[in-house]
């Protein structure tokens, strides 16, 4: 059987986490912190927390995100290099350690967000003192993936038992990868969050089993293609289109 994914639960909205920003001048320029997919790089003192790694992306007043396990929501507003964060809403998934204690450290530091700095690939938010809470990096699809769930329809679906599709994005622009039955191959490129992947050129050899194999994998290179976006929060990736909607999800694949 194949778990069709529902939307996102309903989300929990904890305390609010406002700032009254200083009333000093700023050059920062907000084009540096938005639009930007980011992971974090540092600011959580938890024992693995490189593996659920929290992320966040500022966009149109709303920064949203993981905080390792469950998703998060904010309202937003800058000044300068002041950041004001709303209430911070969140989805109530049960966290495994040590992903509960990063959920923990991860909020409580949002929380006391009241500034913010970007220095080339990276961004860092600072509390009303100015000392750092939290560094991340940006965001990228590069490396190995194996592919959880995708669009087949107008569904998000997982993959048929006993089949495996994979997508590895090369730091040279190539994508490459098996849909299951065939291997594929194509280009894709990136932009501060965006992404375009050409369609992509397969094999040839048909596959008998296990049924339905060869419309999996016709739905997702059909697929593929239409993602306009991307995310990476810890150990996943996710191609979105333009409009938010999952083209696809994936895991790390593990080290050869």
């Amino acid at each position: 059987m194949r778990l069709v994914i529902a939307p996102l639960a309903a989300l929990v909205v904890l305390g609010a986490a406002t700032a009254c920003g200083e009333d000093e001048a700023s050059s920062a320029d907000p084009s540096a912190l938005e639009g930007t997919p980011w992971v974090l790089a540092s600011g959580v003192d938890v024992q693995g927390w490189e593996d659920v790694a929290p992320s966040a992306m500022f966009a149109e007043g709303m920064v949203s995100g993981s905080t390792g396990c469950n998703r998060f929501r904010s309202s937003y507003s800058v000044d300068g290099d002041t950041l004001e964060l709303g209430e911070i809403a969140m989805t109530a998934m049960a966290c495994p350690p040590p992903a509960d204690a990063v959920e923990r450290e991860y909020v409580g530091a949002l929380e006391s967000v009241r500034a913010w700095r970007a220095e080339g690939d990276e961004l860092v938010l600072l509390d009303g003192d100015r000392a750092d809470l939290l560094t991340y990096r940006a965001a990228t699809p590069v490396g190995s993936w194996q592919a959880t769930a995708f669009l087949q329809g107008d569904a998000v679906s997982s993959l048929v038992a006993r089949t495996e599709i994979t997508a590895s994005f090369a730091e040279d622009g190539s994508l490459s990868g098996s849909a299951g039955c065939n291997t594929y191959r194509t280009t894709y490129t990136t932009d501060r969050g965006g992404i375009e992947i050409e369609a992509p050129a397969a094999t040839k050899k048909a596959c008998a089993e296990p049924e339905e194999i060869m419309e999996q994998e016709a739905a997702f290179l059909t697929a593929l293609p239409t993602a306009a976006r991307y995310e990476v929060a810890g150990p996943t990736l996710s191609l979105l289109t333009a409009e938010g909607t999952i083209v696809a999800t994936f895991t790390r694949a593990p080290e050869q």
